[in-house]
């Protein structure tokens, strides 16, 4: 989960464990992508567009050469075609838009329905 909003990143990091998924959190780009090679295979990861250090789509091409397998959530509040073009070039397998309801994200991490 990469967000730099606090109350975005608790609100999906309660979703998802609830969801039974385990939670490992970065606020900016470069904690992401630093967390990379210390963490095991990966099923999901959420990433916000707008971060601190680098951004989003950054964040998302270098998960997707770290971890090929992973489900990756594009989240961001800026609704565009070009943005989630972008973010889908980038590796992306989900684009979400702000405010995110819970049933979206867990349908786009692959979390089975409740």
């Amino acid at each position: 989960m990469v967000d730099d909003d606090d109350d975005v990143g608790r609100a999906f990091t309660k979703v998802l464990e609830r969801a039974g998924f385990s939670v490992q959190r970065a606020r900016a780009g470069n904690e992401a992508i630093s967390m990379l090679e210390s963490v095991g295979p990966l099923d999901a990861a959420v990433v916000d567009l707008v971060l601190p250090g680098a951004g989003g789509l950054e964040v998302v091409r270098q998960l997707r050469q770290a971890h090929p397998g992973c489900r990756i959530v594009a989240v961001t509040g800026l609704a565009a075609p070009a943005i989630e073009a972008a973010f889908r070039t980038a590796g992306a397998d989900e684009f979400l838009v702000k405010p995110v309801e819970t049933a979206a994200l867990l349908a786009a991490v692959g979390a089975p329905p409740a």
